[in-house]
């Protein structure tokens, strides 16, 4: 009797025993703990704190479930933290993707800042440089000239009346040019009685003035060049002629620069009755609408001949080609005429007068770039 009940005893207190002993921590649990101390997770820990809060609100309800004796429970809250660990991993990666990114665009507007700074030096560089040389120029054509001496053998002396008209037709185009750009400018009225002064000894049989010659063509220049520079000093990099410059190019006008601007030249552009030829009358209404598109550049209408036309005669022609821009939105044109004191080839060459019988359509550059 006494041997039964020891026996009880002892089964009774190993069933106690094993059901207080504590139930395996469920696989899923040990998932978490080896994963709560992996680097990716500790790093996520400070880059994306919210979703690694949840991960660890989540781990710390399924260690509960498991306390309580809910293995079921536990192991699908131990994988719900497990999927939330492993998407604090991945926002802590896009948060860094992020980072990188912005840090990036940062280091690119940097280098995009520093290569406009470059450019921008480059072109004040080469406005500065090219403004120098202007005034280089016109500080040559100023110094003093040299006497030319008494009249030499016919020969010379035709040479140098040729010059003298070459040198005079110049410099009222330079002044036309700066009285197209500044209308008001007193000096200008000066220079052009001297360039009428000259032309009336040149019509002469009088000795050839060609100091004077040179001399108010020096004058016309600096003109033109102190019309231009205030605009010129407010923004020396002005891309204004060089986009004109291609435009025309574009439109195959073949245009050129010279001291006055960018210059369009149309050949044989008048019929032996003085009225344009089809082809010019077209290419000017072209200009026009640049002339239009670009306010700041004021026409120059320049007519060269190959003969003596006569005043009146050289009047209709520059009338005619300046009413052809007007009439097609030209806002700003002025008419001279250089007769042949300006040809392009020698005029007893053969096929001068082909090239030498031309209109220019200067477009007068607002400034010195």
């Amino acid at each position: 009797m006494k041997r039964a009940s020891a026996r009880s005893f002892v089964l009774v207190t190993a069933a106690l025993s094993f059901a207080c002993a504590a139930t395996p921590r469920p696989r899923v649990l040990l998932s978490l703990d080896a994963t709560e101390k992996s680097p990716a997770v500790l790093a996520a820990r400070g880059q994306a704190p919210q979703a690694f809060a949840r991960a660890e609100a989540l781990r710390h309800e399924a260690e509960k479930a498991h306390d309580a004796g809910d293995p079921a429970g536990a192991q699908i809250l131990g994988e719900q933290a497990l999927a939330a660990f492993q998407r604090a991993v991945t926002l802590a990666g896009v948060t860094r993707a992020e980072q990188r990114a912005a840090a990036a665009e940062v280091s690119l507007t940097r280098v995009k800042g520093a290569l406009a700074q470059t450019e921008q030096t480059q072109k004040q560089l080469a406005a500065d440089t090219e403004a120098l040389e202007l005034r280089l120029k016109v500080a040559r054509e100023t110094l003093p000239m040299p006497e030319s001496g008494p009249p030499a053998s016919p020969e010379r002396e035709l040479a140098r009346r040729e010059a003298a008209r070459a040198l005079t037709a110049q410099a009222r185009l330079l002044c036309s040019a700066a009285r197209l750009l500044d209308p008001k400018r007193a000096t200008l009225d000066p220079a052009f009685q001297k360039i009428a002064d000259v032309e009336k000894v040149l019509a002469t049989n009088a000795t050839t003035p060609i100091d004077d010659a040179r001399s108010v063509r020096s004058t016309c220049l600096g003109e033109l060049t102190a019309t231009r520079r205030p605009r010129t000093q407010a923004n020396p990099a002005d891309p204004a002629s060089d986009e004109l410059l291609k435009q025309l190019s574009d439109a195959s006008l073949k245009p050129s620069r010279d001291d006055r601007g960018v210059v369009v030249t149309l050949e044989s552009p008048f019929e032996r009755d003085d009225h344009l030829t089809t082809h010019a009358a077209s290419r000017l209404a072209d200009l026009a609408g640049v002339a239009k598109a670009h306010p700041d550049f004021p026409l120059l209408v320049v007519l060269h001949a190959v003969g003596k036309l006569g005043e009146a005669r050289e009047t209709a022609r520059g009338q005619q080609a300046a009413s052809t821009l007007r009439d097609h939105g030209a806002p700003r044109v002025e008419t001279a005429s250089v007769g042949m004191a300006l040809p392009r080839v020698d005029p007893h060459a053969a096929g001068a007068a082909a090239r030498n019988d031309r209109l220019e359509v200067v477009f007068v550059a607002p400034n010195a770039s």
